[in-house]
């Protein structure tokens, strides 16, 4: 439940990455501070979300290897 959670927050960080870069574009924003921000949230999210997925996955692979 904690990963889907964790997964639902980093899909909103990235959506509002790509809606502030995509008004960063149109010349909607000038806040191009705030647009990096918003994108290296998205982007160290992702990555630490990735990160605990590989861990889950590496910690099942150990479990299953192991004799009963």
């Amino acid at each position: 439940d904690l990963f889907k959670e964790k997964l639902a927050e980093s899909s909103e960080l990235i959506q509002n990455a790509d809606r502030s870069a995509e008004e960063l574009i149109a010349g909607r924003n000038k806040d191009l501070h705030g647009a990096m921000i918003s994108l290296e949230k998205a982007d160290v999210s992702f990555r630490m979300l990735m990160g605990v997925r590989n861990k889950m996955l590496e910690a099942y692979r150990e479990i299953m290897r192991m004799q009963v």
